[in-house]
């Protein structure tokens, strides 16, 4: 959209809702994980992996880039696409050297109005984490992005 096209329509966000992400696998690597408690001031070196890492797992691999998941949207990082809300469920913690799969997709799409920013879209999607050694969905990660829409 920041190059001078148009806002996609309301009904063009909405298709979204379901596409899935292509969803890839993420490794905690010790060393990660050591760095993650360490600037979190937590103990490093331990066989949990810190609960950031569900969204970092998540987030790392679904697959595609954050420029390419704006682009479903008509976006770009120019335009400004913010980060909304985010809710963690973990079933059972991620461990240090553990393999994580990963797939979610897209749950919701709407279009707003504020008095103030004018119209934007509200986009929620979902990730799930599936220990890759036993197949159990140890997490899920729910968020939202908001996408303005100047034009």
């Amino acid at each position: 959209m920041s190059d001078g096209a148009t806002a996609p329509s309301a009904a063009d966000v909405s298709r979204q809702v379901g596409r899935r992400f292509p969803g890839g696998e993420f490794v905690v690597e010790p060393w990660r994980a050591w760095l993650v408690a360490d600037v979190v001031l937590d103990e490093p070196g331990g066989t949990v992996a810190h609960p950031l890492f569900v969204w970092m797992a998540a987030t790392g691999a679904m697959g595609l880039s954050w420029d390419e998941l704006f682009a479903w949207f008509g976006s770009t990082a120019a335009d400004g696409p913010m980060f909304g809300e985010h809710e963690t469920s973990i079933h059972r913690p991620l461990v240090v050297g553990g393999t994580y799969a990963v797939s979610g997709g897209i749950t919701s799409a709407d279009r707003k109005s504020g008095r103030t920013a004018g119209a934007f879209d509200l986009v929620g999607y979902e990730l799930e984490l599936r220990d890759k050694a036993d197949g159990v969905h140890v997490a899920t990660c729910w968020n939202s992005l908001v996408f303005p829409r100047r034009h």
